[in-house]
């Protein structure tokens, strides 16, 4: 055999050598930073969000009726008490409609006072036909009186004409007067259709002039309630406060148009009083944090203007429906909606101001003498458990061995589960328990299965991931150190 050919069967079995010996040994130790169970006095949960200052009590004012500012009393800053005369408009339009709505007032009060005297002459003209009735009523029993006298003597006349005991003459007389008594009743039963007819239009007048008087009424109703209206619009002219506070915004100057807001219109607000002896935070809380939180929360308030002080407050009102977006009228998109908070300070500052920026501290949850590791050591990974869901560590595995691929009841038997992976003896052991609140340090409370000095991984989170029961370990020293100065 060659000797070149030597040497390359030398060289191959010497690499296949060095493989073999490379697999057969062991894997390095997993660098990992790793945290005591340690315990603390105390330890506090908090929900953090920002929002703005704002008084508790404030009001826009705006106009109600357009015009000219002709007076302007106040300045931004100044104190105002309530009921004091902010500006005036000019109301010389305004007056004018109310000097008419009185002129209409009077001239609906003189057709109710005629109405009144129609219905009295109306009334006057029933009693004198119902008078005239009475008198023809008389003189109809009158006029039956005589005509049957009349009649009884033209009887007698007529008769004693036949025996020719009397001439004609004298019973043609008896017949005419006869005859003139009937028509005379007939005339006074006239009479007395005429004054029954004259009372029913008599009636009817009244009835009439009552309605007329009835209609003026309601005029005169309606001019007052139109002349109430101009004395409340003229009056509308001069704004007043409210309440008691401080000019917080003065948006307009003497001599600029004042117009009517609708629905809070910001373009239509003259100004803004606030009443700085209440004020509060009203902060946006990301619903993943709203259900923490409570009324009466303690609650520490950061304002970005006033830096290195902190002011104690309570949560007074948490909002029930998502902050609607202000341009659009409708709630911010499913991955982004927030809910008002409102955190009332109690020992604000003078140089406190409303709309300031404000950061928020609210504090959702005090554990005292409590056990706790780094958030980040927290894992859920998937492992096998019993019937009763109890956790159930796999065998130490053969070095070099191959693992091999679950079965189907393995994997039926597997379940997340809360813990963290503890470090004994150089290998990762997982370590079911049970966590609490989370404080603002991003130390997490154990309730159950860690005690006091145990060892627990806490990172890389990379590493944290795909570490598994029996895994090596090692200490990342430079890591380490870095952790240890971050806590």
């Amino acid at each position: 055999m060659k000797r070149s050919t030597l040497v390359l069967l030398a060289i191959l079995a010497a690499t296949a050598g060095g493989i073999t010996w490379k697999a057969l040994q062991p894997k390095p130790p997993i660098k990992v930073v790793t945290a005591k169970v340690e315990r603390l006095p105390n330890l506090r949960a908090t929900v953090s969000a920002t929002g703005e200052i704002r008084a508790k009590e404030f009001v826009d004012i705006q106009a109600e009726v357009d015009g000219l500012i002709t007076e302007l009393f106040v300045t931004e800053g100044q104190i105002v008490e309530k009921g004091q005369v902010l500006l005036k408009l000019d109301d010389r339009r305004l007056k004018a409609v109310e000097d008419s709505s009185r002129a209409q007032v009077g001239a609906a009060e003189a057709d109710a006072r005629n109405a009144e005297v129609g219905i009295a002459t109306a009334e006057a003209n029933l009693a004198a036909e119902r008078t005239a009735l009475a008198n023809a009523k008389l003189e109809s029993e009158q006029a039956t009186t005589s005509r049957d006298r009349a009649k009884a003597m033209f009887a007698r006349k007529q008769e004693l004409h036949g025996q020719g005991l009397i001439g004609s003459e004298e019973f043609e007389v008896a017949a005419a007067e006869a005859r003139l008594a009937d028509q005379r009743l007939q005339w006074n039963m006239a009479r007395i259709t005429q004054a029954e007819a004259n009372i029913t239009a008599s009636l009817t007048r009244i009835e009439a002039a009552k309605a007329i008087r009835d209609a003026a009424c309601r005029r005169k109703d309606a001019a007052e309630a139109s002349l109430a209206s101009a004395v409340d619009m003229a009056g509308k002219t001069v704004l007043r406060a409210p309440l008691s506070g401080v000019i917080t915004k003065l948006n307009v100057e003497k001599g600029e148009r004042a117009v009517p807001g609708i629905q809070s219109n910001p373009i239509a607000t003259l100004m803004t009083i606030a009443d700085m002896s209440t004020i509060e935070a009203e902060i946006r809380v990301v619903e993943a944090d709203i259900v923490e939180v409570r009324p009466g929360a303690m609650a520490e308030v950061e304002v970005d203007a006033i830096r290195d002080q902190k002011f104690a407050g309570v949560v007074s009102e948490i909002g029930l429906s998502p902050i609607q977006n202000t341009s659009t009228g409708s709630t911010q998109s499913q991955e982004g909606k927030e809910f008002k908070v409102v955190v009332q300070l109690q020992a604000p500052g003078k140089e406190l101001r409303p709309g300031f920026t404000a950061t928020a501290e609210i504090v959702t949850a005090t554990r005292t003498d409590v056990l706790v590791i780094p958030f980040s050591a927290k894992v859920k990974p998937e492992v096998e458990v019993d019937t009763k869901g109890v956790y159930v560590p796999p065998p130490q595995p053969v070095e070099g061995a191959e693992p091999k691929p679950l079965t189907a009841a393995e994997r039926a038997r597997r379940k997340e589960l809360d813990g963290v992976f503890v470090r004994r003896s150089g290998r990762v052991h997982f370590q079911p328990a049970r966590f609490g609140v989370i404080g603002d340090r991003q130390d997490i409370e154990v309730l159950d299965g860690l005690r006091e000095g145990d060892e627990v991984i806490s990172g890389p989170y990379q590493v944290l991931r795909t570490l598994k029961e029996w895994d090596r370990v090692d200490l990342d020293e430079k890591r380490m150190g870095n952790a240890t100065g971050e806590r």
